[in-house]
């Protein structure tokens, strides 16, 4: 094991732990999440209970000193992990004052029945040993943890990695302690990089990977206020801070902070993370519009066939697609794959990223077949160079199982993903997030092949895990709840479904903002299910509003739109509205005409429907 990494430290704390039963250690850290890691991973190998404990902000000393004794009384016989040493001072008074109180209290600290863990930033380490060398000298076990965490930013997309999900609920308390702690971290003349670092940048991941994007933005604006008010705007540490900010803002002028240039790979990189930051927001125009400026810049600099220009193209390209453009995504994906092939080999990661990417975009445009010759091919090389369990290979099986439903192989479909859930129930768990996805995609595909009771007896576990796991406004919890919904639909629960999707929409609504492409997209939801319970007007009230926000949004040639469109007329149809239903058609037959292609299934079907409705105009 390598010496200062994730496990190494795991480990060495285990041993501790099992060879004692009371105790001061001390570990070193660089990073909030490596922290975070080992303590999971501690919690769940040890077989008494580890408790966190974190220490009061804006207290004074020996207010601190005695509730962190009171809290270790409470868990006599438990290991506890003790945070927020950097932020355990009192208002106007400095970091020492707190440390030296401890250290008279050593002895008694050490006394008590309960091992203790330390956490300590790194760059307090020499202050801390320095500050109560008496206090340092009792600590047993002095460890330094150094691995860093990658973060999942793969291709321009946040990826569903197999990182353990951060909950709601842990979200929002980590929002809470940034809140606490940055006025006493401005007192204390904090650097700003440190504060973005050890107080920001922990409690705007975790907001983003719960879903909170709304909440993580107030964060990033205020920081970004407060950094303009509290020094000279030319300030180099504003301005490199301000575009690490900026990567979750859509205003341009946070965006590219004044004085650096295009060609500084700083701030090339920040125009790339606002791009995803805006793409992860549904706002494809605007990543798109970063995403040229980053690639012609790249492209004249680096020249073609640099890696970060083939990034920057795949990027651009996903965009396309998200917009709706999948003719223009596919030749930007195909010239992607052509020089990463040749540049890094088949079989090199990103190629097999290139490779699925384009098989996702011909699955888009209905050619089933070619994203299945392509998938194949990916799956058959991960799975002889990286095995069966590996992520990448599971990913791979999955994007296969789809495209074999979509073709009618629901039987094949259902093989894959039954052997995929099989692997990841034994490797991470049957409550991983991972694992849920995976009995998701199965009840999927049972729902499909007619058995609605299996589809919904597996889609209610997988709901009472994300709720009590993740909490209700999860991504993750909310996508649970609409299959649910979907299935109970199909059974002809209509009640109940209707009041599902109402609370899907409800917290998509106000976490996501009205306007998401997810929201409208549980607008949609609803008003399918109103309309299967004969509330003909009641969907069209919905579509109607859904069909004018995407318009606006995604434009009136976007597949979804024209979805909409397509749905809006159906239900126009079964108000006795028929010539509007039928002008209706028309529009979106066109444009699905010359967007998606005359032999794509979503076209054959408006021709279909538009048919029946011409030859039978009478509702």
């Amino acid at each position: 094991m390598e010496a200062g990494s994730i496990q190494e430290v795991t480990e060495r704390l285990k041993s501790w732990c099992r060879l004692n039963d009371h105790g001061l250690a001390r570990v070193e850290f660089d990073q909030f999440e490596a922290r975070q890691e080992v303590v999971r991973r501690l919690t769940a190998s040890l077989d008494i209970p580890c408790v966190e404990i974190e220490l009061p902000v804006e207290q004074p000393a020996p207010a601190v000193v005695r509730e962190l004794m009171e809290k270790l009384l409470s868990c006599t016989g438990a290991v506890a992990s003790i945070t927020g040493i950097e932020w355990a001072f009192p208002r106007n008074g400095k970091w020492l004052d707190t440390l030296v109180a401890l250290s008279f209290q050593r002895e008694s600290l050490a006394a008590l029945p309960v091992l203790q863990i330390w956490w300590v930033p790194s760059h307090m380490t020499e202050g801390f040993v320095l500050g109560v060398p008496d206090l340092d000298s009792w600590f047993r076990l002095r460890l330094q943890l150094t691995e860093q965490v990658p973060q999942p930013y793969v291709a321009g997309r946040l990826l569903a990695d197999d990182r353990r999900a951060v909950s709601v609920e842990e979200a929002r308390s980590l929002s809470r302690r940034f809140w606490e702690r940055s006025p006493l971290a401005m007192i204390q003349s904090f650097p700003l990089e440190r504060i973005w670092r050890d107080l920001a940048a922990p409690a705007v991941d975790a907001l983003r990977r719960a879903g909170l994007e709304v909440e993580a933005k107030a964060i990033i604006e205020d920081q970004i206020a407060g950094l303009r008010a509290g020094r000279e705007a030319e300030d180099p540490e504003v301005l490199r801070l301000t575009q690490r900010l900026a990567t979750l803002l859509k205003d341009d002028e946070a965006g590219a902070a004044p004085g650096l240039e295009d060609k500084d790979p700083d701030s090339l990189t920040s125009m790339h993370d606002l791009a995803i930051t805006l793409w992860a927001r549904g706002d494809y125009a605007g990543a798109r519009s970063i995403q040229e400026r980053v690639l012609d810049v790249r492209t004249r600099v680096l020249g073609e066939e640099h890696l970060d220009t083939l990034t920057s193209m795949n990027n651009l390209a996903e965009t396309l697609r998200a917009q709706g453009d999948h003719a223009g995504a596919r030749r930007m994906h195909e010239r992607v794959l052509e020089l990463r092939t040749r540049v890094l080999g088949e079989e090199h990661p990103d190629t097999l990223m290139s490779m699925d990417n384009l098989a996702e975009t011909l699955w888009a445009q209905g050619d089933y077949s070619g994203a299945r010759r392509i998938q194949e091919r990916v799956l058959e090389m991960r799975t002889r160079v990286w095995g069966e369990e590996h992520p990448d290979s599971l990913r791979s099986m999955n994007n296969l199982a789809s495209t074999l439903a979509e073709q009618g192989d629901h039987a094949a479909a259902r093989r894959i993903e039954e052997r995929v859930l099989e692997i990841r129930k034994r490797v991470l768990g049957k409550e991983h997030p991972s694992t849920l996805t995976s009995m998701g995609n199965l009840a999927s595909t049972l729902g499909a092949q007619g058995d609605h009771v299996g589809a919904r007896r597996i889609q209610e576990h997988v709901l009472e895990v994300s709720t009590r796991v993740l909490g209700e406004e999860h991504p993750d919890t909310l996508t649970s709840m609409n299959n649910l919904a979907l299935t109970m639909s199909a059974q002809g629960d209509h009640a109940g479904a209707r009041r599902m999707h109402e609370r899907v929409l409800e917290v998509m609504a106000r976490v996501l903002g009205k306007e998401h492409p997810a929201t409208l997209t549980s607008m949609n939801n609803l008003a399918e299910t109103l309309g299967a319970k004969g509330d003909h007007a009641g969907a069209r009230r919905i579509q109607g509003r859904v069909l004018e926000v995407m318009t606006r949004v995604l434009g009136a040639e976007h597949p979804t739109t024209l979805t909409s469109m397509n749905n809006l007329a159906v239900t126009l149809y079964y108000i006795g509205e028929t010539g509007a239903a039928i002008a209706l058609l028309r529009r979106c037959l066109a444009g699905r005409c010359k967007v998606l292609g005359e032999n794509h299934p979503n076209t054959i079907q408006t021709v279909k429907i538009l048919r029946a409705l011409e030859a039978n105009p009478a509702s």
